[in-house]
């Protein structure tokens, strides 16, 4: 088996789970501080919440407050509304300041947000932000595999990561295998919230038989199984429980059967 890319982000024995942070919900200042507390490390923050200021100032009292450094933190966000790619570099700008910083350690660019004869002229303009080191890394969400295949052909700064759906209800083994080839980290969205007509993930025998096995949680299984099919999971939630829940991880290891088992939820294993 590969080596997941995302662990060598971090120290070791960092948990590779991202913590999202969707709401704007007065209480995501004490659940990214909590998080922060308990070991998360990557926060995944999007334009599209409105929750920037809450973010930002969220952050920089942690960090004046002792709780940790930037350096310790790899914050991705995701860009979901493009204005104009003229002002594509301001708009970034506008958005690290919102949040009282100085760089992304990632941007992810959502597909969606502007149309397809510009993707080259996107891409030089997210370039040109990593060469003035405001972004760090980039990132992709909502590309085909030949779109990526594009990017990667023209780019002088090769993307760094993918974000897409992924849980075992929602597995492209494609895309798998074309991330693992060229070296991307995927970004897997709601590893364990999604639900398949009337069947629930957590409830399915295959997790929950693994999760009582292990005497731990089904939740704790789905998170297991992503990392170790070389993705780094984003979870999202406000309770303070599950917060622990999410990242206590290290002693969680499934076996092959185990990983096969899960997989043939997705009906293509």
């Amino acid at each position: 088996m590969s080596r997941n890319k995302a662990a060598d982000l971090f120290n070791p024995g960092c948990p590779l789970v991202a913590l999202g942070t969707s709401s704007n919900n007065d209480t995501l200042g004490e659940i990214l501080k909590f998080g922060i507390q308990c070991g998360f490390r990557v926060l995944n923050i999007s334009d599209e919440h409105n929750n920037s200021q809450l973010i930002g100032s969220s952050l920089h009292s942690l960090i004046t407050g002792g709780f940790a450094t930037r350096q310790d933190l790899f914050i991705s966000f995701k860009i979901t509304k493009l204005q104009n790619i003229r002002r594509l570099e301001s708009q970034i700008n506008e958005h690290l300041k919102m949040r009282n910083m100085n760089y992304f350690d990632l941007i992810i660019v959502e597909h969606s947000s502007f149309i397809e004869k510009d993707m080259l002229k996107v891409w030089k303009v997210l370039e040109k932000l990593h060469f003035s080191r405001s972004v760090r890394n980039i990132g992709l969400s909502g590309f085909t595999i030949p779109q990526m295949k594009y990017i990667l052909s023209v780019a002088v700064i090769k993307p760094f990561a993918v974000q897409a759906l992924f849980n075992p209800y929602s597995v492209n083994l494609e895309l798998i295998q074309f991330c693992q080839n060229e070296d991307l980290l995927l970004f897997a969205m709601s590893p364990l919230d999604y639900q398949k007509s009337e069947r629930k993930l957590q409830s399915e025998n295959a997790v929950s038989r693994t999760a009582y096995n292990h005497s731990v949680s089904p939740v704790q299984i789905l998170l297991a199984w992503a990392i170790q099919s070389q993705t780094l999971p984003v979870v999202q939630t406000l309770n303070f429980d599950h917060i622990k829940e999410n990242i206590m991880l290290s002693d969680v290891k499934l076996s092959e059967n185990e990983m096969e088992d899960i997989n043939r939820l997705s009906g293509v294993s």
